[in-house]
């Protein structure tokens, strides 16, 4: 890296100060106070954690406004060194490396300065463009499916379709964040969590929506994949918050495993206290005190252990108020945790997945309330348990000395909280069989129960008897808890509406509230309703449904356009990495709430909706009639639904439970990658396993099939030929690692990606390399990384490469190669794209999104001419693209599928 003196850097960064009429706002107070304060206060050891966040969020900030950011690879190579050195080395080498790692913080703040001016002066990396569809090639195969991960078997990412012509926008369908955590309101303040890498939690003016204080964050490991997102309601206290934390790496030894008690004054973090680590797909961490004791679910998320654990929240934790101490521990079994845990002063009730609710004793003490009977002396841990006839996947409701519940099975209870006996239980009719939460947590009003249901009805119920005295109909399925303002009973459903109905249960007014789903809970306050959408959106509405304001829990800012800005990067890894596929007029897709779609692919209407335990990151696999999907992070099984109607076919306990590769599907046999290393094959009828292997650590790339073999990649970095019937092994060979991306077998070879190589390739039925590819710094550049999946076509490879480490999930830059498949030469470069995103090709024309900007390209499959340039939202993570019919279908980070044509 070229070095610059602190004056240099001074000089660079005053031109660009608040004293001069060019300085750029970046829409953050945060950003721009650091800005300025490191012209006058240059970063010491000290203080460069909390500055190097807020560079690398700016940079995020950048790349999403399509910034070219290039010119940062040389800070962020170095920056990344030196902290290889802070954190892993000693002595010396450590000393060393903080005395220079201030100076490398604040050349990377003057090179921003610079990208910054070049945005705002000069635009993005490239504009976005229609392109002519004059001269786009005759011909292609409408009929031509795409019904698994990069098109076919074989992973090639080719298609016959004809693919889009001109690059614009058909539809688009929202996809958001299975974002349950709901803010709490005390007085005249909210509190809220942000999942955010600088900002933790908010506290916000109840009456303006205005910040009163935010909580930051600094860790020793630095990225989005290390850094913790808060992803839970925040307990308040007397005087503090509790918060619990996600993220995907280091399982109980890492960083992300704690809870996080919040000063409620300030803002200030008190402190962090172990309660095991939960993988960030999860979706929500549950926590819950009285404030004598703190009760928690608790399981092992180890998926980078070896082996690998994705064990289910399956025990329940008892500690005092700050965790310092466990005061007991219980399996009581699978936990779903959207069933929060509910406390009263003697008692906590916890719903399982196979349909018990439990009432624990929280101490030795006997409940003045409990049963008589009760065996103090046996130290009695439950005080009674019950079995509903379908799992109880949501909260309960305590109303003098009830317990008020749903259960999967499409049955209403209301219990003796003492006994636990049954004091009604009510039927309802035609439950949602694809919902994993048939009920919402029941609202309790003067007498009165309120439930909504997956079935998109709302039910009003007779708190004494059990009767059902009315239920309505609405548009969707309802997730959030109601709330009962002066006007009426307020109901969110899943498609972003809220409606006010009357006591009589006659709507009187529907608002399209958001754009994306609502999954978390209404609170009321102050005769107004706060609502929580999966799009990070915080609003408050009037009685009325009239708009008092909004907040983005991420940070962020609204342009000119009115695009919303982020100023802060959603922590604990990247979300949005379902990959679409089609087949029958139909395109499936999952998204982090764990939800699989059926939409239209010519209207993006949804036809069906199923609900898995956790974040579907897969491409559903397509054959003999059904979809074939799983998910990370909530349960044990994978999914063959009905590819028509949704319905569920069968289910299948795989090892571990979960997946984040694809399945491949082959002449009846569903080829699945699973989280805990192993590789499995199931009967496509039947869901029966055919044969599994156990590698020695995750397997997360797709497989691929190439006649009688079929090939899977693990991180224990082997590569395995199985016989594809049997599962024996016909050869394995080490040191060939996978990750984001996964090989080609085609026509006798295997291609793949390479971290430090552009192009390597097998010979598919005996393993031996053919060719070691192209690792010439001068054709491949000296900080390429490649680690997504290549796609293939008339003797090309189409390779992408991260440029720089970025946020260790978003790189600095991306960059395209086209490579002759024979001789590794490359063909031509395009300097923006892909990143961890694969491309994919039709029509004699290269897709691919960038996994740093919010461009997507269509470019000459021959020349890397853009033919064509769309804008997304936000960049590509790890969604890779299908193209069906005269559209192609991407998942970007702005949490919508575009359909582009």
């Amino acid at each position: 890296m070229k070095s610059l003196s602190i004056t240099a850097i001074l000089l660079a960064m005053a031109t660009h100060s608040g004293l001069s009429a060019v300085f750029h706002p970046s829409g953050s107070e945060d950003i721009d106070t650091m800005r300025k304060e490191i012209v006058a206060d240059p970063t010491t050891a000290g203080n460069y954690r909390e500055r190097s966040v807020l560079l690398f969020v700016w940079l995020g900030s950048l790349q999403q406004q399509g910034a070219d950011t290039h010119s940062f690879f040389d800070t962020d190579k170095a920056y990344y060194a030196l902290e290889t050195q802070i954190v892993r080395g000693a002595g010396l080498v450590r000393e060393r490396a903080l005395g220079k790692v201030g100076g490398v913080v604040d050349e990377g703040y003057a090179v921003l300065e610079g990208i910054s001016r070049k945005l705002k002066e000069e635009g993005p990396i490239h504009e976005p463009f229609k392109g002519d569809p004059v001269g786009f090639p005759e011909g292609g195969d409408m009929d031509a499916d795409w019904p698994m991960f990069q098109a076919n078997k074989h992973n090639t990412g080719y298609t016959e379709a004809p693919g889009p012509r001109t690059g614009e926008l058909a539809w688009k369908f929202p996809v958001g964040l299975g974002w349950y955590a709901r803010p709490v309101v005390e007085g005249d303040r909210v509190y809220v969590a942000s999942p955010g890498m600088h900002t933790t939690s908010l506290c916000l003016d109840l009456e303006t929506g205005e910040e009163i204080w935010k909580s930051t964050q600094s860790h020793p490991l630095f990225g989005i994949y290390k850094y913790p997102a808060l992803m839970s309601t925040p307990v308040v206290l007397e005087d503090k918050l509790i918060y619990r934390e996600v993220n995907s790496h280091g399982g109980n030894e890492g960083q992300a495993r704690n809870l996080v008690y919040i000063d409620k004054e300030t803002g200030e973090t008190l402190a962090r206290k172990y309660a095991g680590h939960i993988d960030y797909r999860t979706q929500v961490a549950p926590v819950a005190s009285n404030g004598k004791y703190t009760v928690y679910p608790f399981g092992v998320h180890d998926i980078y252990g070896t082996p690998a654990i994705c064990q289910n929240l399956n025990r329940l934790i008892c500690a005092d108020v700050d965790n310092n101490r466990t005061l007991w521990d219980l399996n009581v079994g699978d936990i779903d945790v959207l069933a929060e845990p509910v406390l009263t002063d003697y008692l906590v009730f916890q719903g399982t997945t196979d349909g018990y609710l439990y009432a624990v004793n929280l101490s030795g003490e006997r409940s003045p309330l409990m049963d008589p009977t009760w065996d103090h002396s046996a130290g009695q841990r439950v005080a009674w348990s019950f079995k509903a006839n379908g799992a109880v996947n949501t909260s309960v409701t305590l109303v003098d000395r009830k317990v008020y519940f749903g259960s999967n099975g499409g049955t209403l209870y209301s219990l003796s909280e003492h006994t636990g006996e049954v004091v009604w239980q009510t039927e309802i009719s035609e439950p949602e069989s694809g919902a994993r939460k048939q009920f919402t947590v029941p609202l309790y009003f003067e007498g009165k129960l309120y439930f909504g249901s997956a079935n998109k009805h709302i039910y009003c119920v007779d708190a004494e008897t059990g009767k059902v005295e009315w239920q309505t109909a609405l548009s969707d399925w309802i997730r959030a808890k109601p709330g009962m303002t002066s006007e009426g009973l307020v109901v969110a459903t899943v498609d972003g509406q809220l409606t006010c109905l009357s006591k009589e249960g006659i709507p009187k007014w529907t608002q399209q509230v958001s754009t994306h789903q609502i999954y978390a809970d209404l609170v009321v306050a102050g005769n107004s309703v706060l609502v929580s959408d999966s799009d990070l959106w915080l609003r408050r509405l009037d009685a009325k449904g009239n708009l008092l304001w909004k907040r983005s829990l991420l940070n962020a800012y609204e342009n000119e356009a009115g695009e919303r800005i982020f100023t802060d990067i959603l922590s604990g890894g990247t979300y949005y990495q379902s990959k679409p596929t089609a087949a029958t007029g139909k395109v499936y897709f999952g998204n982090a709430a764990g939800f699989l779609f059926s939409v239209d692919a010519e209207t993006g209407k949804e036809i069906w909706k199923f609900e898995m335990g956790g974040a579907i990151s897969v491409g559903p696999a397509i054959g003999d009639g059904k979809v074939f999907a799983g998910q990370q992070g909530g349960e044990r099984f994978f999914y063959a639904v009905d590819a028509d109607t949704g319905e569920l076919v069968w289910k299948q306990t795989i090892p571990g439970g979960w997946v984040w590769g694809s399945a491949a599907y082959d002449d009846g046999i569903v080829y699945v990658p699973t989280v805990s290393g192993y590789c499995v094959a199931l009967d496509a009828k039947t869901g029966n396993i055919i044969w599994m292997y156990p590698t020695a650590k995750s397997v997360p790339a797709e497989p691929a099939i190439d006649g009688d073999l079929v090939y899977f990649g693990s991180w224990s970095g082997t590569l395995y030929a199985f016989d594809k019937k049997t599962g024996e092994i016909v050869w394995k060979r080490s040191g060939i690692g996978l990750d984001s991306g996964t090989l080609i077998a085609f026509e006798g070879s295997i291609y793949l990606p390479h971290h430090s190589s552009v192009f390597m390739y097998f010979n598919a039925k005996d393993g031996e390399i053919i060719s070691r590819g192209n690792s010439n710094p001068a054709h491949t550049g000296n900080f390429s990384n490649f680690n997504a999946t290549p796609a293939f076509f008339k003797d090309r490879a189409y390779y992408t490469a991260r440029v720089g480490a970025g946020l260790r999930g978003v790189p600095a830059a991306s960059r395209i190669y086209c490579v002759d498949s024979k001789t590794a030469a490359i063909h031509w470069t395009f300097e923006d794209g892909g990143g961890l995103s694969a491309p994919a090709i039709a029509s004699d024309r290269v897709y691919i999104g960038s996994g740093n900007t919010p461009l997507f390209y269509c470019l000459d499959a021959f020349t890397g001419e853009p033919l064509w340039i769309y804008k997304l939202g936000q960049r590509v993570e790890e969604a890779t693209l299908c193209i069906y019919r005269d559209k192609v279908y991407v998942l970007a980070g702005d949490g919508y599928v575009h359909a582009i044509e």
